[in-house]
């Protein structure tokens, strides 16, 4: 379903491409998938040479929502969301647009820099909106499914 392309630290990869065929007829079906984020290395014409890569999670769950087309995606971190000035509360963003995250994608530290990367490679893929939410919180996502918490990025 994923394709990828060997990165820098030995079995890890990065997400090149998504096959959504599976995924499209697993959804139609009824299915919910549930991913792990390995992607497959090697030549589509040689089965054999093809190795499993470790791609971050957030990453790949972006691409793959992009591909999708997907009306939403949900990120789960350990914080309530998007903040602009971590640990500063007042810093919080509870919407923010693509446009406005990309200028400021880089002033975000280790933990949230994959998750605002992923929220971007997703919209910019063609999701057309991603929740980043509070994992540690048992409300935070039925509250999402709903529409509400976190921070909310749209195109």
């Amino acid at each position: 379903m994923v394709d990828g392309t060997p990165a820098d630290l030995g079995q890890v990869g990065e997400v090149i491409r998504v096959d959504t065929s599976l995924l499209t007829s697993l959804l139609a079906s009824g299915f919910v998938p549930v991913i792990s984020p390995i992607a497959v290395e090697g030549d589509d014409s040689d089965e054999i040479s093809k190795s499993g890569l470790n791609v971050n999670a957030d990453l790949a769950a972006g691409a793959i929502a992009g591909a999708l087309g997907a009306d939403s995606l949900i990120i789960m971190t350990d914080v309530p969301g998007i903040y602009r000035n971590w640990p500063e509360t007042s810093s919080f963003i509870s919407t923010i647009t693509y446009n406005e995250l990309n200028l400021i994608k880089n002033e975000f530290a280790e933990g949230m820099a994959p998750k605002v990367l992923a929220t971007l490679n997703a919209i910019a893929l063609g999701a057309a909106s991603v929740r980043v939410i509070d994992g540690k919180d048992p409300e935070a996502f039925s509250l999402a499914l709903r529409g509400f918490g976190g921070t909310v990025v749209t195109r």
